[in-house]
């Protein structure tokens, strides 16, 4: 039985895979999460819930969960951690070869754990899986990461498309699964924030932080196309980012590329790949003839200190390839900030990066 500082002992070996669920106040959400990571067709795994302080009853609900089964740890913190630190200590406390860092209002499907451990398994030079996902809100979803087959991707092209910061790569964990040793080598506790006072204390950023850096590690990255994980902004508990802080929109689209662009400003990055990055990220963040041009030229000015839009004349080139296939992405939607492009249907959008 777990206390107020500490776990259950553990038992055994260690296990393939670790769960790691970090929460804060969503008592009405973390039911489904649990009951959906111990419904995994893949059993060899164990769940550690990481309670931050919550002052509602998100413990009590992890608690009897670890009552009926075995393989669900928790962990009660004494006092609020600052949200990333939280994820953080959810991370430490994992034992498997393999971890998924599942936020407490998103669920996974029963066989997602096990699909992508066959990946992992038999792909070393895999950095890690993704799957596509669905927002819902209220009636209405939206599927991100989508796509008709399996494949596997160079690295190299996830990364270029995650410099666009549109709906074309996760910037979730929650739909990934990662080797425990690369999550602990590549987790950032304290991004930059060079525009937004908030980045840090509404983890803008961390979670796609995470996936590039382990990205740059390895040659390829493998994408399970069909939906293997869902999350919901629900009436109750704390709400989504999208609705939670729907005036900030402009904060928010400035928030993911502030964190893109540390990461892409790391001078380890080979040259080539640093500066096709940032023209890719230039093209999409100051659109021509956008009436906000120059404001957005402004920002991007103070992620990129000492930028000239002259100096991307020389490194378009690099990003070339990646540019025409980036210009027309498969049913492109903008999942971040104030303009927003609309799918062909009518399922509202919903930003991946607000959680306990």
């Amino acid at each position: 039985m777990a206390g107020d500082d500490g776990m259950r002992p553990e038992r055994g070996a260690a296990p393939r895979v670790s769960i790691c669920i970090p929460v804060y106040n969503r008592e009405a959400q973390l039911e489904r999460a649990l009951r959906s990571a111990c419904e995994q067709t893949f059993r060899d795994l164990e769940i550690i819930v990481v309670d931050n302080a919550s002052t509602d009853g998100s413990a009590d609900v992890a608690l009897r969960r670890a009552a009926s089964d075995d393989r669900v740890r928790v962990v009660r913190n004494a006092t609020t951690l600052d949200k990333t630190d939280n994820w953080w200590k959810a991370l430490t406390l994992a034992r498997g070869t393999y971890v998924k860092l599942l936020f407490s209002d998103d669920w996974i499907a029963p066989e997602a754990v096990g699909r992508s451990v066959d990946v992992l398994d038999g792909s070393p030079d895999v950095g890690f899986v993704y799957s596509a996902m669905t927002w819902h809100t209220g009636d209405r979803a939206n599927t991100c990461y989508a796509a008709p087959t399996d494949t596997d991707e160079p690295a190299e092209d996830f990364l270029y498309r995650s410099a666009s910061i549109a709906d074309l790569v996760p910037v979730t964990t929650s739909c990934v699964l990662m080797r425990r040793t690369d999550a602990l080598e590549a987790f950032e506790q304290r991004i930059p924030a060079r525009l937004a006072d908030d980045t840090h204390r509404l983890g803008l950023g961390y979670s796609g932080t995470l996936l590039w850096r382990i990205a740059r590690r390895y040659p390829r990255v493998h994408h399970l196309g069909r939906v293997l994980a869902h999350s919901a902004d629900a009436p109750t508990g704390e709400r989504g980012s999208r609705e939670r802080y729907a005036d900030r929109a402009e904060m928010l689209w400035w928030g993911h590329r502030n964190a893109f662009a540390h990461f892409a400003d790391d001078p380890t990055l080979p040259r080539r790949v640093r500066q096709g990055l940032i023209t890719v990220m230039f093209l999409h963040t100051v659109p021509v003839g956008r009436s906000a041009t120059r404001k957005r030229l402004a920002g991007f000015r103070r992620l990129f200190p000492g930028f000239r839009p002259h100096h991307l004349r020389p490194w378009r080139r690099e990003a070339r390839p990646h540019l025409r296939r980036l210009a027309t992405p498969p049913d492109p939607l903008e999942i971040l900030g104030p303009n927003a492009r609309p799918r062909r249907t009518p399922h509202a959008t919903r930003t991946p990066g607000d959680h306990a």
